[in-house]
């Protein structure tokens, strides 16, 4: 009995032994396997992107090849979400918004998120929507993340992105948000909690740690520039947002409608916004801008507002000579409404208002969200294993100095014609959290007062003294 509990002790032993090895093999064929699949991609980053990529500057360039060089080193250690973010690092090196990773694939969509949606509203960095446990943090300012002030976290994580700081910021929330990133840039403790200080809105600052949920448990909510309005949106449920619906400033109505105009009688204007420049859903932008058309020409509006503040893009050419028109269709002024969130096609659209009106069009609101000579155009790379995708830019606009001759340059392309002007608003009125919170517009109460003050400037003292002995 004794040699046969020994001979069945032995065989566990060498049974776990096998299993061990066993087990260790199978790891080994694993790792082998991701390696070979994060090396395959990057051979596509290299021959494909780097060889389509415009953006880069000759140092740039050498950077990004160093870079790449080391994530190729470290293939098969890196996770998925590591992997990520040396990709980013590698795209955000053409300091170029339009250029870089980018996902597009559902497949590349990151496992967790914070169940809240984060907006920058100037250098205030809110909750903007918030579901489950941490509901009650919708409408909070965040003091900290990870011990860091926005700010600071802007910096450390900055690496990420391409562009100006103001495109940086709002595009950089949808990355807080995403699990594992911070860690990845060791910016976070873990990677699945964000540990975090706000203030809420009745005034009390809490500590909080944020514990990532499914993505799957999580309702769609929407882009970040729709999340301004806290209007419902398709498919959304269990969010609550940092505002109530009653009241709402004129920018942030009706916001599941991509183009719009209203009448405002009492400054005798049309004001239209723009949200895209290309077809959505339902909304054919030609037959709007038909629309606008036949509604000037009915009314004959004095003043004209066109609101780009949240025109983040699409195709330029759906709007262009439109645009160019549109400083003609009023009989006084046109007033141009830009922030940072004015991006891409917006941007050349608000150029060309600019450009075709001169000195009868006043820019209103804040700098756009990228610089003014950058490069776009181009098309995406899928990597076949991580399902990413890594955007090349191969077009160039310079708005200011234009790029006659230089490659690739749009000018040279295509009769825009928008070059050689000041983007810089005449009036600035920042929509920061304080204006945001009180459901005010500052730009919109800078033209009134613009409109007003003009209209007074235009009076002689015999008119005034007639328009008061009629009152």
């Amino acid at each position: 009995m004794n040699k046969v509990r020994k001979a069945s002790a032995a065989c566990r032993v060498m049974a776990a032994l096998i299993g061990i090895a066993a087990a260790s093999a199978v790891g080994a064929q694993d790792t082998q396997s991701l390696r070979d699949q994060q090396l395959e991609d990057i051979a596509v980053v290299r021959t494909q992107y780097f060889a389509k990529e415009m953006a880069y500057s000759p140092a740039a360039r050498a950077l990004a090849e160093l870079a790449l060089d080391k994530l190729a080193s470290d293939a098969g250690t890196l996770s998925p979400v590591e992997f990520m973010v040396g990709l980013r690092k590698v795209g955000a090196l053409t300091d170029n918004a339009h250029s870089g990773l980018r996902i597009s694939d559902p497949r590349a969509e990151p496992e967790a998120r914070l169940p809240l949606r984060l907006l920058w509203l100037g250098d205030t960095l809110i909750v903007a929507r918030a579901t489950g446990a941490a509901a009650d943090l919708a409408g909070a300012r965040v003091l900290k993340i990870e011990g860091r002030t926005p700010a600071a976290m802007y910096e450390g994580a900055k690496v990420l992105l391409g562009g100006n700081d103001a495109g940086r910021k709002h595009w950089l929330a949808d990355l807080i948000e995403s699990a594992g990133v911070l860690h990845a840039l060791g910016l976070a403790n873990a990677p699945d909690k964000l540990a975090m200080t706000l203030r809420l809105s009745d005034g009390r600052s809490v500590d909080r740690t944020i514990a990532m949920v499914r993505a799957a448990d999580l309702t769609p909510t929407a882009e970040l520039e729709r999340l301004w309005s806290p209007e419902p949106i398709a498919n959304e449920r269990g969010w609550k947002a940092a505002l109530g619906v009653d009241a709402l400033p004129l920018y942030l109505r009706d916001a599941n409608r991509p183009f719009r105009m209203v009448a405002l009688d009492d400054v005798h204007a049309l004001y239209v916004q723009f949200r895209s420049n290309q077809d959505e859903e339902g909304a054919p932008i030609a037959k709007f801008v038909d629309e606008v058309r036949a509604t000037v020409a009915k009314t004959h509006p004095a003043h004209l507002i066109v609101d780009l503040r949240f025109d983040v893009g699409g195709n330029l050419l759906t709007t262009l000579e439109f645009m160019r028109q549109v400083p003609a269709l009023a009989r006084t002024r046109t007033y141009l409404l830009i922030g940072p969130y004015t991006f891409s096609a917006g941007i050349i659209s608000a150029a060309a208002i600019a450009k075709h009106g001169g000195k009868r069009v006043t820019i209103v609101g804040e700098p756009v969200g990228d610089r003014l000579h950058f490069w776009s155009e181009g098309a995406m790379i899928a990597l076949p294993n991580s399902h990413l995708g890594m955007r090349y830019t191969d077009g160039q606009f310079d708005i200011v100095d234009g790029c006659t001759g230089a490659p690739r340059c749009m000018d040279d392309l295509y009769p825009i014609d928008v070059n050689g002007v000041s983007l810089q608003p005449a009036i600035t009125a920042r929509l920061d959290a304080e204006a945001y919170f009180a459901k005010s517009d500052p730009a919109m109460d800078a033209v009134r007062k613009d409109i007003a003050a003009r209209a007074g400037a235009e009076c002689t003292p015999k008119q005034a003294q007639q328009k008061a002995s009629r009152r």
